[in-house]
Formats: structure tokens, C-alpha cells, sequence
């Protein structure tokens, strides 16, 4: 699930401009400043080929170095808020093992199943499903 609207900074850690086309859109990160992006979109930026520009000596010429980078706090509020999530969703998932019919919570599926079958098999509509339950001795 990703989170809405996380913003982060992205650095220009070169002593020169950076320009670049993203998304139909002119990118320009001045040199030792930060832009704002949204976190996905961000790494797709920081991922997409940038051309070089060599000099007569056939070395890369230093305006065209991408030497970007998220800001490192931002970064890491970012895994901060998505772990967050991530525990959160752990908490619903251990208690979606609900009961049906008395609504009583179990740690996992096998353990609802078993009390299905000890305790509310007969109220199964679905025949099918119930003659499945009954012959499985796992259960």
C-alpha cells in the first residue's frame, strides 16, 4: 500500500545546475539546492538514464555528473511511516481469523477451521465446502 503524498527532498550534491527531462517535464535541481518530489516519483527520478556530455579529452565533463540524492531524513521518515503501516496491517491480519457465526477471534486459519468443524459445521449452507471441511483430517 503506498503512502499518500510523502513528500522528500531531492539534493543536488554537484557544484553545477542539473537539468533533465522527466515525464515531459524540464527538471532543474540548482547546484547544492533541493526539489521536492513525491517519494515514488523521486526514485523513478533518480533511476532514469541522464545523458553524459564528455570533453574534448575524453573525459566526462563535471556539469553533466548526476549526483543526486533523497535527503537522508526524509528517507528514513518515509520507512518510519511505512513500517508503521506495515505493523498496522500485521494487526488486522491477525484478527481477520474471525468466526462467522460466533465471531470469536483466532491467531490463524487452521485454528478457525478447526472450531468450524467441531462446533458450526451443520450451519454451512454450501454443501460443497462442508463435505470438504469434514473429509480433511489436517483439520
Amino acid at each position: 500500500m503506498a503512502l499518500p503524498n510523502t513528500l522528500v527532498k531531492v539534493w543536488n550534491r554537484n557544484t553545477y545546475d542539473f537539468r533533465q527531462v522527466f515525464k515531459d517535464d524540464e527538471i532543474k535541481i540548482p547546484a547544492g539546492k533541493h526539489i521536492e518530489m513525491d517519494y515514488f516519483e523521486a526514485v523513478d527520478f533518480l533511476g532514469k538514464f541522464h545523458s553524459i556530455v564528455m570533453r574534448k579529452d575524453g573525459t566526462q565533463d563535471p556539469r553533466s555528473y548526476k549526483k543526486l540524492e533523497i535527503d537522508k531524513d526524509d528517507l528514513k521518515r518515509y520507512i518510519d511511516e511505512r513500517d508503521g503501516q506495515a505493523k498496522d496491517e500485521d494487526e488486522i491480519s491477525k484478527s481477520s481469523w474471525k468466526c462467522p457465526v460466533c465471531t470469536k477471534d483466532f491467531k490463524t486459519q487452521k485454528g478457525l477451521l478447526s472450531h468450524i468443524k467441531a462446533n458450526h459445521q451443520d450451519a454451512m449452507v454450501d454443501k460443497e465446502a462442508r463435505d470438504e471441511l469434514s473429509d480433511r483430517e489436517d483439520i
